[in-house]
Formats: C-alpha cells, structure tokens, sequence
C-alpha cells in the first residue's frame, strides 16, 4: 500500500527552494514513523510525497501529525496505461457500488501520455456502469467517488481524502520560544510549529500539555521557567529568534508585552474562547 501525501504552500516556492521544504518534509515523515516504531518507505516527486507502509491506519494516525501534510489518500499504484488503469478501477468499483447508486470519477494527470484526463474519466466511467448495472454518474452530489492519478508513467487509484494539518515542515523557518503555562500557551507553541519553527518550550512544569506537544515533535525540548523575568536570558539560551505567547484579549496589556530582543508572536489574541478550545482539543487528540 501506498499513502499519497499531499503539501500545499511548499508548492508555491521556488524550485531550489521547494526542494528544500519537501526534503525536510520527508525527514519530518520518516521521524514520526520511526518515533511510533511503524516502518515505512519514502520516496517524493515535485508534487507529491509517497510512503509505503504496510499499515495504512497507523500512516494516517502519524501522518496527520506532520506539519506540512495538507492531505494524504492510501492508494493502489499500477502502471500508468489505461487498460490497467480500467481494471483496477473497476475491481474497487464493483466492491463499493450497488445497483442504483451514483458515483463520480476524479482524475488528474501529470506527463504525457496519450490520453487526456477527460478521456480517462469517459472509459473509466463507461467501465464502471457496465460492471454494475444500473449505477450513475453524478458529478456534483455522488454517492461515491473514486480518484484516479496518473503521475508520468505511474497510476493511482483511491476513494479516500484524509486531511493533514497543513502550514510549512517543522525546523524549516529557524527558532523560536514558547511559554506553555497554560491551554493557551500550547496552542501558540503549536501555532508557532505549524509555520515551520522549532519551538523550545518554556514551561514551570511538565504534564499533559507538554505530553501534547511532543506527538508532534518528537524532539521538543523544554527549559525550567518561573516567570517573565526568567525569558531574556531562555531565548538566549534557546537561540531563539521569536517568542510565542497565549495572551488572550481580554487580559491584553502592551506595556507587560516581554522585555526581549526577539518579535514576540500573539497568534491567540483575536481568537474567542471556543476557538482556542477547539484547538487544544485537536492538539491534544492527535
């Protein structure tokens, strides 16, 4: 089985730099796997990244902790030629479609090839209704979709879209310093994380939000704080080059903002209660 991973904003970037982000993506994967014992094989393109795994439910469980992840599909990989292509589609079709059902097919191609991907949904669909009789094409509200991706010479068949938590690999946008003190503070250091920073956590204790924090970074590593005065001297230590702080609006005040020489980072200010809830509530379910 293969997991079809899936980034976004590392797409956006110059190639030099895209190749960049993609590697320290697959390094991020290959971690993960490898911190929750489960063996995996990588392998990665301009567009995608692939990683074989036997356990498909635990890539997804692990995947899902992978900054950078925008989606991730378990596929079945045959060669990129239309009549294997209609055979595979047609085996996993005829399992999950019944008579009367509506199905819609989803397919993307990249390279030459002979065909185009319209042409490529018109046989594949035509095979599916003559396989089960009596099912449709909906396009807009199918009962069922099944995708199919045709990369240069290699094909893709897939039913499910699985989604990651997005935003840029962890370690590739520099340092910075997080003050876990509270719900709040783990979700601005999982925020700071998310854009890509290795965050260094500043907590007066351990518990279940540090526990939290290390699923999604299985190098995290945490200084001893007891106050505000202690932060100059824990981002030097650090090397951090910002801090990331849970201030919450309602107990904003700019002149007890931290006294350091790094941008110090709010992203919680403008959140709502709930908001900031239901991000500690994913964090810590991951």
């Amino acid at each position: 089985m293969v997991v079809l991973v899936r980034f976004g904003e590392i797409a956006l970037k110059s190639r030099y730099v895209r190749r960049q982000l993609r590697d320290r993506l697959v390094a991020n994967i290959q971690d993960m796997f490898a911190a929750d014992r489960v063996e995996c094989i990588t392998e990665a393109d301009e567009a995608r990244v692939y990683v074989h795994t036997a356990d498909p439910e635990a890539a997804r469980r692990i995947l899902g902790r992978v900054f950078g992840v925008v989606s991730m599909s378990p596929a079945i990989e045959v060669p990129a030629d239309v009549g294997a292509l209609r055979e595979r589609v047609v085996q996993v079709a005829s399992a999950a479609l019944t008579s009367g059902a509506s199905f819609a097919l989803r397919t993307r191609r990249t390279g030459t090839h002979p065909f185009t991907s319209q042409d490529l949904a018109r046989d594949l669909g035509a095979a599916v209704q003559a396989a089960v009789p009596g099912s449709r094409v909906d396009l807009s509200r199918p009962d069922l979709e099944f995708h199919v991706e045709v990369r240069q010479n290699r094909g893709f068949v897939f039913q499910e879209v699985w989604p990651g938590p997005g935003g840029l690999p962890l370690g590739s946008q520099g340092r910075a310093l997080a003050v876990v003190d509270a719900a709040a503070g783990m979700v601005a250091a999982w925020m700071g994380m998310k854009r890509g920073c290795r965050v260094v956590v500043a907590a007066a204790e351990d518990g279940p939000d540090l526990d939290a924090l290390r699923r999604w970074d299985t190098h995290l590593k945490v200084l001893p704080y007891r106050g505000p005065g202690d932060l100059p001297e824990l981002v030097r230590v650090a090397r951090a080059e910002a801090l990331f702080i849970g201030t919450r609006w309602i107990g904003f005040d700019p002149s007890g903002r931290p006294a350091v020489p790094v941008p110090v980072f709010e992203p919680l200010i403008g959140l709502a209660d709930e908001e900031v809830e239901g991000w500690a509530r994913r964090i810590r379910g991951a």
